[in-house]
């Protein structure tokens, strides 16, 4: 008899929040988690006219080895989706 490792089952909630952002300027370890800050541009309106760039943080990424290993795998895998995408719209 083999034994065989069940995945658990996947439930998409509604509210779960979107994070989007530019950088990744900071990451780490604490005792055995992944720590990776998360950054996203910001333009802010001066009063004489001009533009304030800022970056500030938009989330903080903790997590297990194993659970890291899982997201960039899923990032490398979306990247080579993105890479075909625009080769192939180059191409049409």
């Amino acid at each position: 008899m083999t034994d065989k490792t069940e995945i658990p089952a996947y439930e998409n909630i509604n509210t779960a929040p979107v994070v989007y952002f530019d950088i990744a300027p900071a990451h780490g370890i604490m005792g055995g988690i992944i720590q990776i800050e998360l950054a996203s541009r910001i333009l802010n309106a001066m009063s004489d006219g001009g533009v304030d760039i800022k970056f500030i943080t938009t989330g903080r990424l903790r997590c297990s080895p194993t659970a890291a290993l899982n997201l960039r795998n899923a990032l490398v895998a979306a990247f080579w989706l993105c890479v075909a995408f625009r080769r192939s719209a180059i191409l049409q």
